[in-house]
């Protein structure tokens, strides 16, 4: 199973078409009742996740494969503490993954990645790496020789600028970890009732929908499965805010039938105004 949870909607209200807030634990339990069932025993999370650590570490199953994401500081000791207290909170031992949360922390203080490989070598960490959001911090932090075990990354139907390096990534061993699919809930949204900011994305998002009626498909398979299909990536992290949403995906992903035209129609689709495919600009 490709798929990863999510959990910053579980700490954090989060994404622009979230309407229903945090989910409660009894949704929580749920989500994890069907996150088990179904052989998801990735769960992504983060110290910046509001209190997401200490909620899901009531329902994560021993076996599970936990990542988590350190904020920004400027300290060597503050950054070990930091993260021997996520784990602490996560109530494990060591952890399957742990990140920087933004590259830029490791591009402004390289020296923070010693204590990622310190703690590594103390088996409290299997796997060190960064969340990206712009290609030019991984081609910087590859510059710095700092080879990631496990990247994460936006990748969508229409943010895909980091595919162009999956291969080079690959021959390198790296584990790649893709979030956004549905772009925080964008490919969802009214488009006649789009916020000011994301107008100009407007004639895509249109072009998207033209083809999802095309080829008798709704949007959330196909976006779902663009990045599901993707032979280059190790797994997709999705959010959700109750268990019927995650039932739903599992489905569609197995009910997926490949249809390569579709993908290649998606592929044409020029994005005049990339900027706005990065929420923080938004």
């Amino acid at each position: 199973m490709k798929l990863a949870l999510g959990t910053v909607q579980f700490g954090l209200k989060y994404g622009i078409s979230n309407n229903k807030g945090v989910p409660t634990d009894s949704d929580l339990k749920a989500i994890f009742h069907t996150s088990i069932a179904n052989n998801i025993c990735t769960f992504d999370t983060a110290i910046a996740y509001g209190n997401a650590e200490e909620r899901i570490s009531n329902f994560l199953p021993f076996h599970a494969d936990i990542i988590s994401k350190f904020p920004k500081t400027d300290s060597k000791s503050e950054l070990e503490t930091i993260i021997l207290n996520s784990i602490s909170r996560l109530k494990r031992d060591n952890l399957y993954g742990f990140m920087a949360h933004n590259g830029d922390f490791l591009i402004e203080n390289p020296q923070l990645w010693e204590v990622l490989v310190k703690l590594k070598q103390e088996n409290k960490i299997q796997k060190i790496g960064y969340s990206l959001y712009t290609t030019e911090q991984l081609e910087h932090l590859l510059t710095l020789k700092l080879i990631p075990d496990i990247i994460q990354i936006p990748f969508s139907l229409l943010d895909q600028k980091f595919g162009p390096y999956f291969k080079d990534l690959k021959s390198k061993g790296v584990e790649i970890h893709c979030r956004s699919v549905f772009l925080q809930g964008l490919y969802f949204l009214d488009l006649n009732a789009l916020p000011e900011k994301i107008v100009p994305l407007k004639n895509e998002l249109f072009q998207l929908r033209q083809i999802a009626k095309k080829y008798e498909i709704n949007m959330n398979d196909l976006a779902l499965n663009f990045a599901y299909t993707n032979s280059y990536i190790d797994k997709v992290v999705i959010g959700v805010e109750n268990a019927i949403q995650l039932e739903e995906n599992i489905l569609s992903i197995q009910n997926w039938k490949s249809n390569d035209f579709i993908f290649e129609e998606i592929n044409a689709i020029q994005v005049m105004h990339k900027e706005l495919l990065n929420p923080v600009n938004w």
